[in-house]
């Protein structure tokens, strides 16, 4: 068995732990430049004291005179006018001891005149129907005929009237159209008839030589229909021919 011996108790606990690392140091606070020049350029103000122990009086003669306070600023302007001398001269003022004549009138007079002309108010008649003096105006009440009275009473209406002759003008104007309304029918002339029936005979004797042209013989149904359809047109052609060369005036409509 070891013994050790054991000369100084000054041992902690606290002291045998690790210690805790240490705080990062924290950044430098901002300062700015231009703070430092601004020091640097500053003038100090010296002798700087609380004023005087009594405002000092000015002299009787230093009163503000007209023209030493402090006023609005005059404003500046870059405007430049540059004058030609193409303008008129400008024109001088009238002299300051002449002044325009002003018309006499005696008022006196002309406020006489007018109290002499003008005419009283006229009484405006009125209707007391109560004992207590309630009074009310006659025109508008009810109590007299008014309405029937009035010269338009009985009337129609300025815009009724315009209306209606609004509408006669109309039917005036539709009727004047229809009475002088060209005719659709038109009757064609002698030469203009010559020339339908030149017409007419000329494709009759087209459409004969070309059906004179067809084959003998018909043995399909393109043939058959070709040579029908001719025939109907041949025979409307000589219907055609028929009714001009009958009727010496003729109405077509356009």
């Amino acid at each position: 068995m070891s013994i050790v011996e054991i000369t100084h108790h000054d041992e902690v606990i606290y002291t045998i732990l690790d210690e805790p690392p240490p705080e990062p140091p924290k950044t430098p606070r901002y300062e700015s430049k231009l703070e430092k020049q601004l020091k640097e350029t500053k003038i100090p103000l010296t002798r700087r004291d609380f004023g005087y122990a009594e405002t000092p009086l000015k002299q009787p003669d230093q009163f503000l005179k007209k023209g030493e306070g402090i006023g609005q600023p005059l404003k500046k302007s870059d405007h430049k006018c540059f004058v030609s001398g193409n303008l008129p001269p400008v024109p001088k003022r009238p002299p300051p001891g002449k002044k325009p004549e002003k018309p006499k009138i005696n008022f006196k007079v002309v406020n006489i005149k007018k109290a002499i002309k003008t005419k009283p108010k006229a009484v405006e008649p009125r209707l007391v129907d109560t004992r207590d003096g309630h009074v009310k105006r006659i025109k508008g009440s009810g109590e007299v005929p008014e309405f029937c009275l009035r010269p338009d009473f009985g009337r129609m209406p300025a815009y009724l009237v315009k209306r209606n002759r609004k509408i006669q003008r109309e039917i005036e104007k539709i009727k004047y159209a229809e009475e002088h309304k060209e005719s659709l029918c038109k009757l064609i002339n002698e030469e203009e008839r010559k020339k339908l029936l030149e017409d007419l005979k000329h494709n009759w004797q087209m459409m004969q030589k070309a059906f004179l042209q067809l084959p003998m013989l018909t043995d399909t149904i393109p043939k058959i229909l070709k040579k029908t359809k001719m025939e109907q047109e041949l025979r409307q052609l000589e219907k055609d021919i028929a009714l001009v060369e009958s009727n010496p005036f003729i109405y077509i409509y356009e």
